[in-house]
């Protein structure tokens, strides 16, 4: 189940993550203000990830679909592994049947309601969703986000040509500690999973404030 989870939620992160960012950019600066002060001490979030009832990753309904939307380009409420391979090679060119066809269970078909049955009850307990999103990113292991790739993908996607101009919107929004670059720490404030949970001290703190 966790190689085939994997990709899934990578791939849902990185989609949210890349269409989000410009047309949104004013929305998501305000909310990376507000998030910024929980990881200037750098990423430690796969460590505090939320955990479902048998330890394993919480995968809340509605994140997972914002995945489910991404594969479900045409609204049919059920996805084949055809469905499923053609969006994922956006991301993972080299993804195998098989692999897709685990993640559907071997059923020749599968609806966000079993899906999410599937998948509620993992055991994962060392993965981090938006660590696997921001590799499709970092195709080089620099530690930041490819700006080529990011163009790359958004065309690749059908979102269209990311002018110099968009992308130095992207840049400036998503770069929440204002070095020049995208991070991990900045990626993962841009994504609709895999939020770290606040420590009792630093909710704590935040309240006197």
């Amino acid at each position: 189940l966790r190689f085939a989870l994997c990709p899934a939620l990578a791939a849902a992160g990185a989609s949210a993550a890349a269409p989000a960012a410009a047309p949104a950019a004013c929305r998501m600066a305000d909310k990376m203000k507000t998030k910024a002060s929980r990881h200037e001490a750098g990423d430690a979030a796969a460590a505090s990830l939320p955990r479902n009832a048998k330890g394993g990753l919480l995968i809340k309904e509605d994140e997972l679909k914002v995945a489910w939307d991404f594969f479900d380009v045409a609204g049919k409420n059920k996805l084949t592994s055809t469905d499923i391979k053609k969006r994922l090679q956006t991301f993972y060119k080299d993804v195998s049947t098989r692999e897709v066809k685990f993640l559907l269970n071997n059923q020749p078909e599968i609806t966000f309601e079993e899906l999410y049955a599937l998948l509620r009850d993992n055991q994962l307990t060392n993965f981090d969703p938006v660590k696997e999103a921001f590799k499709v990113y970092d195709p080089h292991n620099t530690g930041f986000v490819d700006m080529d790739m990011l163009k790359t993908l958004f065309k690749d996607l059908g979102y269209g040509e990311i002018s110099e101009e968009d992308a130095k919107i992207i840049l400036e929004t998503a770069d929440s500690d204002k070095d020049g670059r995208i991070g991990l720490t900045d990626f993962r404030m841009m994504v609709p999973f895999g939020q770290p949970v606040e420590e009792p001290l630093a909710a704590a703190g935040a309240a006197e404030d």
